[in-house]
């Protein structure tokens, strides 16, 4: 096998910068998890970082283009140092900004104790002060989801209530019974209900005690349980009750909050307590039965209410939960760090890929047969890509400050090749390097004869991005639910199909020639078919990792397809701005959506649950879609496309004879004819 020494540097430089995104990247969702931000959270930097990541391969692809020459004249660049320059200082403000990321301030969160109360003059929720400052939040009408438990008549208003204790027959009840749960068309008309959510209400901090809920003495209902009554109005303006019985599980409330009225507060203990009222039409039913006995047994003055605690109130993987806001020790500023620094962090590396794979194509051109060796070089960058990850997660388990410093040494040396390496070929192609044959060049109108096959080429790339990020975004959640999930898992999930995509690499250019581009893209549609299918079946870590295998069709392969394609649509004095089409259909726009479809599929997260609710269902949906865009594309281009539109060969015309005459003083010497090999399988890939 013959070794082209000039392009040994380029696949060092490749080698190091995937390795550090290796190391880096698969563990920065543990990072943001463990500095305290909530899964919505995560999801909204996970959508917005790589919409923002649009910008680098935006400004890096034309003025790479522009500073190579050949516009209006300009001289063309001879070393492509230019090239070198763009793409260390993009590595070098990669590597600046991802170290910000570890200053970002570690959210302490203190849940304060909070409980809901409701009588016939509205519903309230209590919650203890925050800090020594003994600060409540300013609600204003804020709308979400409120989750009541074990809910009791009292005397006592308190945020100690915490309900029963999940080992109690009471908590086995909920987890083990049907809820029996129940609405009313109730008509209160009869009933003289003030609705105020001012009124006053006691408000003690003793430790509850309860009574239990009395047989009707109604002679009409003798022996039933009386239970609370939860009374709200629908979007329909009916008033609904919710009754609560011991058999019940968490009923949903979405109420919004009003400030809380100082005026409620009576004692001075009560001084540590906020009572925020219900914005909306809410009451409880007090029956007298109730009133009699409670007033009867604990205490004369008892003002009864219904007592409720609040299930996980401070969720922070809940998407819409309400009191997370008023959580003690909450703040955005971490989050909003966290987004900027990340997003402008992301631009950096996107850049370095387009150009990079700018880079590969111009140091791999092979004017006579029209193939190079891309293959070989992106084989250097997933074996780096292969290594790095489960390294960092299986020696250093994950933590971000050992995967950072290995991304830095990693970056560092990168940097290093990229400046002193004055022997890589990155000078710009010659003008006849995009024509099929070697005689004379004609004009360049490539961009506006292949501009649907770019667009439509664009657009696949972007599904399959969709498809793609989905899945990544979210792998190491996915792996974390798993039986035996560790860090090491994460970081293999990346070796299982870069391991085999450096082999495949070697020879790629025969396999896309071979197979053809499309028929390759239809083959990763049907991989992700696949690829859903499993994941949606699939609890055992162990298990993942052998469906991973398959990101050497989806990823891998998907992406040299892509680099080959775009290298003979697009002329040579774009070559940069071709590259960056793929980073952004698949990279930033794919990544984006994908993050934010794939969220779908983690709405239902509680604490003690092992897998999501509605895990499966969604992945299901995912490769539903899959096999609906592979059948349409392999329809409609072995239908239609192949058929209809068959390769053309268009040979540039031979200089005239009259042309030639005049070229030549006494017209009896023809100028020499640059060949080149015309048979070769260069220009033209039908999409």
């Amino acid at each position: 096998m013959k070794c082209n020494k000039n392009l040994i540097t380029l696949k060092c430089v490749l080698f190091l910068f995937f390795g550090a995104l290796g190391s880096l990247f698969p563990f920065l969702p543990n990072h943001m998890n463990g500095i305290g931000l909530s899964r919505d959270e995560f999801t909204i930097i996970s959508i917005v970082a790589p919409l923002v990541a649009i910008i680098g391969p935006l400004v890096a692809a034309p003025l790479a283009d522009r500073l190579a020459g050949g516009f209006g004249g300009a001289p063309r660049s001879k070393t492509g140092r230019y090239l070198r320059v763009m793409i260390s200082v993009c590595l070098a403000l990669a590597t600046i900004l991802y170290w910000l990321l570890l200053a970002v301030p570690r959210i302490q969160r203190s849940p304060p104790n909070v409980t809901f109360v409701c009588n016939e003059n509205g519903g309230y929720i209590l919650q203890n002060r925050c800090g020594h400052d003994r600060t409540c939040y300013n609600w204003n009408g804020e709308e979400g989801p409120v989750y009541l438990k074990d809910c009791v008549f009292t005397c006592n208003a308190t945020t100690e209530y915490l309900g029963e204790s999940e080992d109690s027959p009471l908590a086995k009840a909920q987890e083990s019974n049907e809820p029996t749960t129940e609405d009313y068309n109730y008509d209160d008309t009869s009933e003289s209900i003030v609705v105020n959510n001012e009124a006053e209400i006691d408000v003690t901090t003793t430790t509850t005690t309860t009574t239990p809920a009395p047989n009707s003495r109604n002679r009409n209902n003798p022996g039933i349980v009386l239970s609370p009554h939860m009374c709200y109005k629908n979007q329909k303006d009916v008033t609904v009750c919710e009754v609560y019985t011991k058999y019940s599980k968490n009923v949903e409330f979405n109420v919004g909050l009003k400030p809380s009225v100082s005026s409620a507060i009576v004692n001075e203990t009560d001084n540590d307590i906020c009572t925020y009222p219900v914005a909306d039409y809410f009451h409880c039913r007090m029956p007298q039965e109730i009133v009699k006995d409670l007033k009867a047994n604990e205490d004369p003055n008892c003002q009864p209410v219904v007592l409720c605690a609040i299930y996980d109130p401070y969720d922070v993987n809940n998407t819409n939960s309400l009191l997370k806001k008023s959580e003690c020790g909450y703040n955005n500023i971490s989050f909003w760090l966290y987004l900027i620094i990340r997003s402008i962090a992301d631009i950096f590396p996107a850049a370095a890929v387009a150009l990079l794979s700018t880079a590969i194509v111009i140091a791999t051109r092979e004017t006579s047969t029209g193939r190079g060796d891309v293959g070989k070089q992106l084989a250097a960058g997933a074996l780096g890509f292969a290594i790095f990850a489960p390294i960092i997660g299986g020696c250093a388990d994950g933590n971000l400050r050992d995967a950072m410093i290995c991304f830095t040494v990693l970056m560092l040396l990168a940097i290093l090749i990229l400046l002193f390496d004055n022997n890589m070929p990155l000078s710009p192609p010659e003008w006849w390097w995009h024509t099929r044959c070697g005689l004379l060049a004609l004009p360049m109108s490539s961009v506006r004869k292949y501009q649907n096959e770019i667009i439509s080429l664009g657009i696949v790339l972007f599904i399959l991005g969709i498809l793609w990020n989905a899945i990544d975004a979210y792998l190491p959640w996915n792996a974390a639910t798993m039986t035996g999930s560790s860090n090491l898992i994460i970081g293999l999930t990346l070796t299982m199909a870069a391991i085999p995509a450096a082999v495949l690499f070697t020879f790629a250019e025969k396999v896309v020639d071979y197979c053809n581009h499309s028929n390759i893209l239809i083959l990763c549609f049907v991989s992700y078919i696949v690829h859903y299918v499993a994941l949606a079946n699939t609890t055992e870590a162990s298990i993942l990792l052998i469906f991973e295998i398959l990101e050497i069709f989806t990823l891998h392969l998907m992406w040299i397809t892509s680099i080959l394609y775009l290298r003979h649509l697009v002329p040579r004095k774009f070559t940069a701005c071709g590259q960056a089409l793929p980073v952004i259909a698949h990279f930033c726009l794919g990544r984006c959506f994908g993050a934010l479809i794939g969220r779908c599929a983690y709405t239902l997260y509680p604490e003690k649950v092992k897998y999501p609710d509605n895990h499966g269902p969604v992945y299901a949906g995912f490769a539903i879609a899959a096999a609906i865009i592979a059948a349409v594309y392999f329809a409609v281009y072995h239908l239609y496309l192949k058929p209809y539109y068959p390769e053309r060969l268009q040979v540039p015309p031979y200089p005239a004879p009259s042309v030639v005459q005049s070229m030549n003083g006494n017209g009896s010497y023809t100028p020499l004819r640059v060949y080149h090999n015309g048979r070769a399988k260069k220009g033209h890939f039908r999409y």
